[in-house]
């Protein structure tokens, strides 16, 4: 019965452990996916996507502006993720980011402004053993800046 117990703990550790490192991994994906998106390097993000997340990539690319970019020099967008949810799909994350100076685009190519804070909730999914950004569309702001 020892055993039984002592084998049925070490199981519970390590399926936590395992749930754990999914979830860092996941996590830092997501960041370092939004390092290079919010700052433009589109093929860089393209290398965290899906497949399938491409076509927002090229759309995202197509609407940069020159404009954008020169924002972006005085001010790189900056990313941390402050949270994550779990689906009960053990391979899918939700990572909430806070992006700093990210570009706010605008119908007026020289009008895009740099919002100082902006939330966004970034869909990570395994794939094959890797984790990887899932676009369905552009990433959208959860919560305006007040600053």
């Amino acid at each position: 019965m020892k055993k039984l117990l002592i084998f049925a703990l070490t199981l519970s550790l390590t399926a936590c452990n395992m749930i754990q490192r999914d979830d860092d991994q996941a996590t830092a994906v997501a960041v370092e996916w939004g390092e290079a998106f919010f700052n433009c390097n589109y093929h860089a993000a393209e290398a965290l996507c899906t497949p399938e997340s491409r076509r927002w990539l090229q759309f995202a690319a197509s609407n940069t502006t020159q404009h954008d970019l020169d924002l972006l020099k005085q001010h790189a967008a900056d990313v941390e993720a402050t949270d994550f949810f779990p689906d009960a799909n053990d391979t899918l994350r939700v990572v909430e980011l806070v992006v700093r100076n990210s570009i706010t685009p605008s119908t007026n190519a020289e009008k895009s402004s740099q919002k100082e804070k902006a939330l966004f909730h970034v869909t990570v999914v395994k794939r094959n053993g890797n984790w990887l950004v899932r676009m369905a569309d552009l990433p959208r702001s959860e919560k305006q800046s007040r600053g």
